[in-house]
């Protein structure tokens, strides 16, 4: 079994911890496993490093100059690490950005905002230099695994192609972790933080929620983009499709074959047509209060065993997208149901020829002009879209249905772009 294990900064927050994961890892080296490690900065250490920076130097635009003092929190993790695991007689090797020579992650990261304690975690475009990466693990990180030794990298950071050390972002560490696994073409990547894998909601904020034991990729993608603080979705761009991955908490590394929630199957990037002609069922009017409305729309559909390809809804309107076989029966029906009950509609409309196309990948989630893209590439075949639905991964195209085949043809051009 080669794996990674990423240790978060609360898992490392104390000595005491940090000898507690070395101790584990050893075990498992001890077992026969080649483990690489990924050391995130102790508890709140690079807060501090850059509030220390600001308090001495002011608001400082030096990225790099920035990112090489911040990269001291990771670097006292990792020789912290590796100090522990010597001490369990376990061979190992620091490896730190500084230390260019033989860093193996050569990335370049977006340095128009400064460095800041308020920007640390900031979203910033990563574009890793394949070629060098792939040399420099080859050359330095994967003999270390096959004699044994345990590499200890620095969480966070990467040397960019000028060798400047610069922070990676929001979702850095995890970035790294999934970096390092496919490198080392890893079986396993093990994210240690603060809870115990993903909940089935937040326990601030709802009543006993359950562990999921296991979770698919593309469940997971939406999770995270939804603001589920497990991994962040940038750094699932950079695993391998048969890589697995796991969540547990650093109170429970005794359990960690068994502990947390595993992340199944692979990325998908699709583009799906919806075989049936719909139509678009809409209600206008004034929809401030809508509770009842919505009640009655739900029992409406329950009733006519009813369930919409999609919906959408505003203060002034609520569309559904049904089968058009089934769409006239059902227009009528409600139209009965809701003039009676629900006076301040003030029309109920029914338009056919209405077609589907739906585009998913978890590279929408964080790439810029990707709505653009998509309409623009209709908008020039002089194709009209009727609505546009997104959710996070996911984005439907609502177009005449007689524009299908051609519409297909050019978003299937436009996905070949994120199937990477």
């Amino acid at each position: 079994m080669r794996r990674v294990i990423k240790f978060g900064g609360t898992s490392l927050a104390t000595p005491e911890l940090i000898r507690n994961a070395a101790e584990h890892v050893a075990r498992l080296v001890q077992y026969g496993e080649q483990i690489a490690v990924v050391c995130s900065a102790p508890g709140n250490t690079t807060s501090e490093l850059l509030k220390a920076w600001q308090e001495t130097s002011g608001e400082s635009s030096d990225y790099a100059a920035m990112s090489e003092f911040a990269s001291l929190g990771e670097e006292q993790s990792v020789q912290l690490m590796c100090s522990a695991l010597r001490s369990f007689e376990i061979s190992t090797q620091p490896f730190l950005p500084r230390h260019a020579d033989r860093w193996p992650i050569i990335a370049d990261v977006d340095e128009s905002l400064p460095l800041s304690t308020s920007k640390a975690n900031e979203e910033r475009s990563i574009t890793l230099r394949t070629q060098h990466t792939v040399g420099r693990f080859r050359r330095f990180v994967l003999p270390q695994l096959r004699v044994g030794s345990v590499p200890v990298i620095s969480g966070f950071f990467v040397l960019n192609s000028s060798g400047k050390v610069l922070a990676m972002g929001r979702g850095g560490s995890d970035v790294t972790a999934f970096i390092v696994a496919t490198q080392i073409s890893a079986d396993e990547v093990v994210i240690v933080t603060d809870v115990q894998g993903v909940l089935s909601a937040d326990p601030r904020l709802a009543e006993n929620p359950r562990l999921l034991e296991e979770l698919s990729l593309s469940d997971l993608e939406v999770i995270s983009s939804a603001g589920t603080q497990v991994i962040h979705p940038r750094a699932l761009k950079f695993r391998n499709p048969g890589l697995r991955a796991r969540l547990i908490d650093y109170r429970e590394l005794d359990r960690l074959d068994s502990s947390g929630t595993s992340v199944l199957g692979a990325s998908e990037t699709t583009l799906f047509r919806n075989p049936d002609e719909l139509s678009m069922l809409t209600l206008v009017g004034d929809l401030t209060d809508r509770v009842g409305l919505l009640s009655a729309l739900v029992q409406w559909m329950e009733e006519n065993h009813l369930s919409p390809a999609a919906a959408s809804t505003s203060r002034r309107f609520i569309c559904y997208y049904l089968p058009s076989g089934i769409a006239d029966k059902a227009y009528s029906s409600l139209h009965a149901k809701l003039t009676r009950e629900f006076p301040e509609l003030t029309n109920i409309s029914l338009r056919g020829n209405v077609g589907e196309l739906r585009l998913r990948s978890s590279r929408f989630i964080d790439e810029p002009g990707v709505l653009a893209e998509v309409t623009g590439v209709l908008a020039n075949a002089r194709i009209n879209v009727l609505e546009v639905i997104t959710g996070l991964t996911d984005i439907s195209i609502f177009i005449a249905y007689g524009d299908m085949d051609r519409a297909e043809e050019l978003l299937g051009r436009v996905l070949e772009h994120f199937s990477g």
